[in-house]
């Protein structure tokens, strides 16, 4: 219901679509049979916790049982994902949060003495430790020296990965997989395993470096974390991607319920 508000042209936003918004609440039938799904080996392979293989492989014989036809397929490029994303991302902060001085947008610290002052606290104060590394990062990048060899790279990378997805479109509905590597991370709990991490980024960015809509869903837990299932669809296909999420929710057998969040709490 959101996004059939949300989705579809905006006169303010030159950027939006022009294309005609259904309604997404009529792909609610629960009728996939026949569906074409890809699943791709690079999202069930290293990194990837054992318990989350086993919810997503039981979320598929879900999907079998209701018609749909499942197969094993190659994304060649998505583990280049990860870096290609840092290297666009990075340079992209670094473009768009050059706006933020202190004057015409973002933090302003008072008291200041003269406009170097203004421009140095309101970045070093109004940002933090994750954004201005980002922002040092993709200013180097997008530096004379380095711009042909690492952002123009990372953009025809990009263009591989979208390519990839693309091809598979052309014969697969669907492209199914786990949202991400591990379970749902407790409460104030770091990961430092950087194997985890660059696996939880693979099964993500490549989506995001294509440009076209994922859906997740809840398909199992493990110690009382959740797991989630990532369901992929071509540009402007959203409508089947709720087909498909709502199919699944109706049939599977697992419920979400509310996730363990504290000691003594219920689920």
């Amino acid at each position: 219901m959101l996004l059939n508000v949300i989705a579809g042209n905006d006169h303010r936003d030159f950027s939006s679509s022009s294309k005609e918004v259904p309604d997404y609440r009529k792909a609610l039938t629960g009728d996939i049979k026949g569906l074409k799904v890809a699943v791709p080996r690079e999202f069930l392979g290293e990194g990837v916790d054992e318990a989350v293989k086993t919810s997503v492989r039981d979320a598929l014989k879900v999907l079998e049982s209701l018609g749909a036809v499942i197969e094993e397929v190659d994304l060649p490029h998505a583990k280049y994902g990860a870096p290609t994303y840092y290297v666009i991302a990075c340079g992209e902060a670094s473009s768009n949060l050059a706006r933020f001085d202190g004057i015409r947008y973002g933090y302003r610290p008072e008291n200041v003495k003269n406009l170097k002052e203004l421009y140095f606290r309101s970045r070093s104060e109004g940002f933090g430790p994750e954004v201005k590394k980002r922002i040092l990062y993709g200013t180097y990048a997008l530096s004379a020296n380095q711009y042909e060899d690492v952002y123009v790279k990372a953009q025809k990378v990009r263009s591989l990965i979208s390519q990839d997805f693309s091809d598979l479109f052309q014969k697969y509905d669907v492209i199914v997989g786990p949202t991400s590597a591990t379970t749902a991370y407790k409460l104030g709990e770091t990961v430092f395993d950087p194997l985890t991490l660059y696996a939880n980024d693979i099964l993500t960015v490549p989506v995001n470096l294509a440009g076209v809509p994922a859906i997740s869903v809840p398909c199992g837990a493990a110690e009382g974390l959740p797991i989630g299932l990532q369901i992929i669809g071509n540009h402007f296909e959203e409508g089947l991607l709720y087909k498909v999420a709502h199919a699944f929710e109706q049939a599977s057998d697992f419920k979400a319920g509310t996730p363990l969040v504290g000691e003594g709490q219920n689920r």
